[in-house]
């Protein structure tokens, strides 16, 4: 007696499901490893310490909030949809053939006053703020301050 085995193939279907698991297994096994290596993400990384940081920092963290919602809440100052609009034209600009200098100068001149514009009404916020701060309160505040200097803008362990 001839006996013949038949051997099943595994439907392809099977094959595509198990490739697409694989695949997301493997890209998030790569941002847990990223971020263990790496450390935390990028919106928790605190920014580089500019020259207004030390002072925003310090705030307490409800005028703090109240400073930067007067610069986002202002329609008059670019946001960030006109910001990626003026990076767009720089590009396109610095793309141009002939290169034309004058094009990608007047996106400079462009972004210079609208970043000039944001740092007006932020410090007039910052200011207000200030001032409506009793004598203890912005002594508190100048400590922090001192504080936020001397740790170079890391972030402290104990909530404001």
């Amino acid at each position: 007696m001839d006996t013949e085995t038949k051997t099943r193939r595994c439907p392809m279907w099977i094959k595509i499901v198990l490739a697409v698991s694989l695949a997301i297994n493997l890209a998030i096994g790569g941002l847990v490893a990223g971020f263990t290596l790496r450390g935390a993400p990028m919106g928790a990384r605190v920014p580089a310490m500019g020259y207004a940081m030390p002072y925003v920092l310090a705030l307490p963290r409800d005028l703090r909030r109240e400073v930067f919602g007067v610069v986002r809440g202002n329609p008059e100052l670019p946001d960030r949809r006109a910001r990626r609009a003026e990076y767009s034209e720089m590009i396109n600009a610095l793309q141009m053939t002939p290169y034309d200098p004058a094009a990608v100068e007047a996106v400079l001149t462009r972004q210079g006053a609208g970043a000039s514009r944001v740092q007006a009404a932020a410090q007039a916020a910052w200011l207000d703020a200030v001032s409506r701060m009793s004598d203890d309160e912005r002594i508190a505040y100048t400590a922090r301050m001192q504080e936020a200097l001397e740790r170079g803008g890391r972030p402290r362990n104990k909530k404001q």
